[in-house]
């Protein structure tokens, strides 16, 4: 698809660097973008969500939406929306609260376990899927619309 980029291989070293890089991508979060993370259990979907809103100027605690399905985190200029859809075989009135806010281009929408709600998704969502290599290390492939390129590419 002439519309998509794709970078694979980024290697994350531990939690820390996982936080960091995704500090750097939340420092150029606009609003309105809609992220999807896909990993297994402890892939690091969380530890990414917290740096993104660190990145973003949020002084929020950031914990995993999976009993909440939604949790909501202040930034600068915009607000965080953490969706979890695990727990869910059918979404029900919470796909409106998710198509509400992947409308609003004051809001950031980063969703785990997508898959229960993706006939919703917006065909240029951002997908980040990691990949576990061992404890501590991940590979993390990124394919995004190159609209969205200003959040991935290296400063010069």
């Amino acid at each position: 698809m002439d519309q998509f980029r794709n970078k694979t291989s980024h290697s994350l070293n531990g939690p820390e660097m996982t936080r960091a890089y995704a500090a750097t991508i939340g420092r150029r979060l606009k609003g309105g973008e809609v992220i999807e993370l896909i990993a297994d259990f402890g892939g690091g979907k969380t530890t990414f969500t917290q740096g993104l809103a660190t990145g973003a100027g949020s002084k929020d605690i950031v914990t995993s939406p999976s009993f909440t399905i939604r949790n909501d985190y202040r930034s600068k200029n915009f607000l965080l929306a953490h969706f979890d859809f695990y727990r869910l075989n059918d979404p029900g009135i919470l796909k409106d609260m998710l198509a509400e806010a992947m409308d609003d281009p004051l809001i950031v929408v980063v969703i785990e376990w997508a898959n229960v709600i993706e006939s919703v998704l917006p065909s240029d969502v951002i997908r980040l899927k990691f990949k576990t290599i061992d404890l501590n290390r991940r590979e993390i492939e990124l394919n995004y619309p190159k609209r969205f390129a200003y959040l991935f590419e290296e400063e010069t």
